[in-house]
């Protein structure tokens, strides 16, 4: 008798997006592009007005000014020429995985469709609502509780479709269940890989040097003018603002103006015709919450509930690709 035991998921990790008052900042360029425009204006003005107070500086010390510009010019320029390469393989990776599962969604349907009843009904049904948690893992945002909760409801329909995949095995195997069982075991490696992908960010630290360079470059730039010039003024500081503020937008998908591309988990849920289920609303434990449960700490022989009644979900075209 094949016996296959159904462990306990870990809770997910959470993904932060307010690890500290910079981070949160950084995460929402509406905020951090003015707020860095205008601190960057604020130091080139402060250095400018430094100068002022010593305008007899010999052509000796000017030119040893005019030289740290131009090096600290070159040393920010290199800097943020390196911050995009590290901030859109992230974005493109996060991009990369949300298709990734969803060519693992359709090929479960595919197989799913060719199991004997009841099988069928049941993980047709569990799939159609796990989609849709996964849809709306895309388009909940920054609000954490509703990502979390999410992952709670996805995590849990994988429960219920091993669980009946187990019974399978053990009732109506025949050749279409090892491909079933492989397609499946790939769902909970998405979850994680992309929970993962989210949480992969440019450290902190990077962050810092590339505003402590960027504020003493403006700093020498407004030391070094001799006379106010007010596009000298503007273009160093606008520069380090847009360039900064799109590898915030690339490095943190759930705030600011660019989100990650959901397109292909949208459609599937579109074919599937499952409507969302409300992320932080108190849903009702379906029937067979508590025998999946019980066999998270027992064998599955052990199990001795029916399946539960198939959900009112739309019929599953079967897609061919």
């Amino acid at each position: 008798m094949l016996l296959v035991q159904i462990v306990q998921p870990s809770l997910p990790v959470q993904v932060d997006y307010s690890a500290g008052p910079l981070l949160w900042v950084i995460a929402h360029t509406e905020l951090f592009f003015p707020l860095l425009l205008g601190g960057l204006m604020l130091i080139v003005e402060f250095g400018f007005r430094l100068r002022q107070l010593w305008p007899g500086a010999d052509s000796e010390r000017q030119s040893l000014v005019e030289s740290a510009r131009a090096e600290l010019s070159v040393l920010l320029g290199l800097l943020l020429g390196f911050s995009l390469p590290m901030a859109l393989p992230h974005y493109e990776h996060r991009n990369q995985l949300v298709v990734d599962e969803a060519n693992a969604l359709i090929t479960v349907q595919e197989r799913a469709q060719l199991l004997p009843q009841p099988f069928r009904n049941e993980i047709l049904s569990s799939l159609a609502k796990y989609v849709a948690a996964r849809a709306e893992f895309g388009e909940a945002g920054s609000n954490e509780p509703a990502i979390q909760e999410s992952i709670r409801q996805a995590k849990q329909l994988q429960n219920e479709m091993w669980l009946e995949t187990t019974r399978l095995v053990q009732e109506k195997p025949n050749v279409v269940t090892p491909i079933f069982v492989q397609a499946m075991g790939e769902l909970p490696d998405l979850i994680e890989q992309r929970t993962a992908a989210e949480e992969k960010r440019i450290p902190i630290v990077i962050w810092f040097v590339m505003i402590l360079i960027s504020g003493l470059t403006c700093f020498v730039v407004g030391y070094s003018m001799r006379h106010r010039f007010f596009l000298a003024m503007l273009v160093v500081p606008l520069t380090v603002a847009i360039v900064l503020s799109l590898v915030s937008e690339l490095d943190y998908p759930r705030a600011g103006l660019v989100h990650d591309r959901q397109q292909s988990i949208e459609r599937l849920y579109v074919e599937m015709g499952t409507p969302m289920q409300p992320c932080c609303a108190d849903d009702p434990q379906p029937a067979r919450a508590t025998a999946v449960d019980n066999a998270r700490h027992h064998e599955l022989p052990g199990i001795s509930d029916g399946p539960g009644p198939s959900g009112s979900h739309k019929p599953i075209a079967l897609n061919t690709r």
